[in-house]
């Protein structure tokens, strides 16, 4: 048998009874539990699947079914079930959105059924953002960040031996790869107006030393924020980013990246391994490189905002003992070291793995340095509309309709009226 199943088959033993009024399976009786997650970044859908093939292999009486949605439509899809009489029974969610789906009593509360293991093993930042009010509704599937990716073959070209130990020197880089006609756009960033931009931003505004809110939880963008709207806005007005850039998401910047047509790129660590690939690649691996963004110079050295996501039982579960079994398998350290090529573990003893680390130090070591210093996006119940507002009054600077200080202006006095 193999070790995963091993796991799985203890989890069951180690899960408690969830509650009274809980409605226990008779012992042939199928169960079915409904899962949604993410068609985009991090596992692949298969990959998920084929976790799921295993999960029901080791439970003959449990059928899921998977769904896979583009992030962008994740948040609704989950609200829009929830409110009806056919929920999920488990969901993917990423870190912003726990504040809100807690606040409406949408997950279940498994501090109580969380094996020890789990709480020795996995990473401390990932229980950080799955616990509210001393609770844990969610188990940590991924920890990530937007990295620096560079074409290390072009900055040689230009002269350059070494990555941007700065954004401003990024910069210099990028004027002298345009200036020697080594690539027409040295940037390409996700910049349409979605969460990804706000991911883009948020990195830039940590580089700069900026902050979403002060201490008492007000928004200070417009004034902590302007230098990093500021950088964005030079790299389009210089021709350095590419004007593309303005529609873009993630996938979209991996394929121009992909192509040769960029140098820079800020995305997810789920890229690694892709702009390398024959089948999904042009460019060979001497040709890709990883860091964390280097900060500003003399603000700090290096910068990082969290884009990491967890697994929970939604609380309108017909069957959470099995759905939390279930979203146990998928976050299980035999499970995650299995399928790490496009994802790092959450488990610390991973990173230590040399089967892990083999032929992609680089992205572990940036992983290591990035969870031990990034930041978070706003924990509030109403992070979506916050989000929505500054990401349309960001577009209006990038888009030249209005300088960089009054589309945050205009943005933090909308958030303000906000109830």
């Amino acid at each position: 048998m193999r070790k995963g199943f091993v796991v799985l088959l203890c989890l069951f033993c180690l899960l408690p009874m969830f509650g009274a009024g809980t409605k226990e399976s008779a012992p042939n009786e199928m169960i079915e539990l409904r899962f949604l997650g993410m068609a985009q970044a991090a596992y692949s859908e298969q990959n998920v699947n084929d976790m799921t093939a295993d999960f029901m292999k080791a439970n003959p009486n449990v059928k899921v079914y998977t769904e896979f949605v583009p992030y962008e439509e994740l948040r609704n899809k989950t609200l829009l079930a929830y409110g009806s009489n056919n929920s999920y029974d488990a969901v993917l969610v990423d870190d912003i959105w726990f504040t809100e789906y807690d606040s409406k009593g949408m997950l279940t509360d498994i501090t109580a059924n969380i094996p020890q293991l789990y709480r020795d093993g996995v990473l401390a930042g990932g229980w950080n953002f799955t616990t509210k009010k001393g609770k844990v509704v969610g188990l940590p599937w991924f920890l990530d960040t937007m990295y620096l990716f560079y074409n290390p073959t072009m900055l040689k070209a230009a002269g350059y031996a070494s990555a941007p130990k700065s954004v401003e020197e990024m910069v210099e880089m990028g004027r002298a790869l345009k200036a020697k006609n080594i690539v027409e756009y040295p940037f390409v960033f996700s910049l349409a107006q979605a969460e990804a931009l706000i991911c883009v931003y948020s990195n830039f505004l940590e580089a700069f030393g900026g902050s979403f809110q002060d201490a008492q939880g007000n928004y200070i963008l417009d004034t902590s924020g302007v230098k990093a709207l500021e950088f964005l806005v030079a790299l389009k007005q210089e021709g350095l980013l590419n004007p593309n850039s303005l529609e873009y998401l993630e996938e979209d910047v991996r394929r121009v990246f992909s192509t040769g047509d960029a140098a820079f790129t800020l995305n997810w660590g789920y890229m690694y391994a892709l702009a390398s690939d024959p089948a999904e690649s042009k460019l060979k691996k001497e040709d890709v490189a990883i860091m964390v963004l280097p900060g500003s110079k003399g603000v700090k050295d290096s910068a990082a905002m969290s884009g990491s996501m967890g697994l929970s039982v939604l609380s309108k579960s017909k069957n959470p003992k099995e759905a939390l079994a279930y979203i146990l398998y998928l976050s299980s350290k035999e499970v995650q070291d299995t399928y790490s090529n496009l994802q790092l573990p959450v488990w610390s003893a991973s990173y230590d793995d040399p089967a892990i680390q083999a032929g992609r130090t680089d992205l572990v070591a940036a992983a290591k340095k990035a969870f031990s210093i990034m930041n978070v996006r706003p924990s509030v119940p109403n992070y979506q509309e916050v989000s929505a507002i500054f990401q349309q009054h960001i577009q209006t600077a990038l888009y030249g309709e209005k300088t960089p200080k009054q589309a945050l202006s205009d943005a933090v006095q909308m958030v303000k009226g906000l109830k």
